[in-house]
């Protein structure tokens, strides 16, 4: 007895000396976390955000104000002032503010928001480790980046899809493209049929909503393989870009799918006549927009609802642009301490990746699984769209574009009159 009794001993004096070392490192990690943030900045950080609908949250600003309250908590004497901005006008109001030189602390970005106001953002390449990088799915981080510099954390990523109103393909017995694929023919043989043209209650196959900044038209002008830019070029012109073009013109004029309000660049019109007043049988949207859809349908306000790829031509595959990456930039500033608390912040605003689904997105890092089919259908999609070019001209080009095909619309202009004419324009 009294043997076994020295044995407990000498055990217990054996996990005493292995396990002390380890103790004492995990207790002056927590004394250094401790005491770095007692000596971390104490202030006023601005923020600006947009909002993120979900099913729970209408209002899409739940999940950030949650975020802000939690982070105030976890690092006492740091206050952020957040200031809501709408989907409607939160861009321009962006773009104001760079320009003018009277930016929030921390603010989103895309790729878009990078190249063009590069020289307002702090590069933030210095604080992201090896390790926090390595999480991150691959080219998700290029997103946000110019040449070796990272602009921002990333959220979740995003593209333009085509949702369906189930309910009006099923009525007209319309079968709905498999898992969400359909070639061109199939694409517009479905929109005739759903189309309706009665004066007092018409019904339009598709909404696609062209204002200025948006992707959505790129899907179908890059149907049969046309290429945007090329060889540091502007290179939409040539048989697949005219190719491509009269398949949206003749959608328009020859064959009446496309709902007018398309050509007014009233987005929140368009998505009233598709979720609303039901005369649109599919709508071009950001993929993000399924959390409110879902919203919607959850509340019993909503028809049944699916996710479709564009359709695909000559090229096989249904390819657009879009930026991509959702994520949150800093100002430039000259105080260390507060620039390390901005990043502390937009860390633990997107380190959340499971709630990130319920907002609309795609995970950015690695080892997420998604279940739904909807948002299986998105993650596809992300993978087939391009980043825009960085092009110092781009955004020009792309609004030049989406105003020179609506006028080809309006006034019956052939593809290749369209074609030609943005060619004359971009000079290149």
């Amino acid at each position: 007895m009294k043997k076994a009794f020295t044995w407990f001993l000498y055990l217990l004096i054996f996990l005493f000396l292995a396990y002390w070392p380890f103790y004492m490192s995990a207790h002056k990690r927590a004394e250094l976390e401790e005491r770095k943030i007692e000596e971390s900045f104490k202030g006023i950080i601005t923020f600006w955000d947009f909002p993120h609908p979900s099913e729970e949250d209408t209002s899409g600003f739940e999940f950030i104000k949650k975020k802000i309250q939690a982070f105030q908590n976890k690092y006492p004497g740091v206050v952020i002032d957040f200031e809501p901005i709408s989907e409607g006008d939160g861009i321009e109001r962006l773009k104001e503010a760079f320009s003018k030189g009277v930016l929030p602390d921390v603010f989103p970005v895309n790729l878009e928001l990078v190249r063009l106001y590069k020289d307002f953002l702090q590069p933030i390449t210095n604080f992201v480790s090896k390790e926090e990088k390595s999480e991150y799915n691959e080219e998700v981080l290029k997103a946000l980046s110019l040449k070796e510099d990272i602009y921002g954390l990333p959220l979740g990523m995003y593209t333009n899809v085509i949702f369906i109103n189930r309910e009006i393909f099923e009525d007209k017995e319309i079968s709905l493209p498999e898992k969400g694929y359909w070639n061109y023919e199939e694409f517009l043989n479905g929109m005739i049929k759903v189309t309706e043209k009665d004066d007092k209650k018409p019904v339009f196959g598709l909404g696609i909503p062209l204002f200025n900044g948006s992707y959505s038209l790129w899907g179908f002008l890059m149907l049969d393989g046309g290429k945007v830019y090329d060889k540091g070029k502007y290179a939409f012109f040539g048989p697949q870009a005219i190719s491509s073009l009269q398949k949206v013109l003749d959608m328009a004029g020859r064959y009446s799918v496309i709902n007018p309000v398309s050509l007014e660049g009233d987005r929140k019109k368009l998505w009233d006549e598709f979720t609303l007043y039901k005369n649109t049988a599919a709508l071009v949207e950001e993929s993000y927009k399924i959390a409110e859809l879902s919203n919607l349908f959850k509340k019993g306000k909503l028809f049944e609802f699916d996710v479709a790829f564009y359709p695909t031509g000559e090229s096989g595959i249904p390819l657009t642009i879009s930026p991509k990456v959702y994520g949150y930039g800093i100002k430039k500033d000259k105080d260390l301490k507060k620039l390390e608390m901005e990043y502390r912040l937009i860390k633990f605003i997107v380190q959340d990746q499971e709630g990130v689904l319920k907002l609309g997105y795609v995970p950015t890092k690695k080892g997420i699984e998604i279940g739904e089919e909807k948002m299986k259908k998105i993650e596809e999609a992300v993978k087939y769209t391009e980043l825009p070019p960085l092009w110092d001209k781009w955004e020009k080009v792309d609004n030049l574009v989406i105003e020179r095909v609506k006028e080809g619309i309006k006034e019956g202009k052939s593809a290749y009159e369209v074609i030609e004419g943005i060619k004359k324009e971009v000079g290149e």
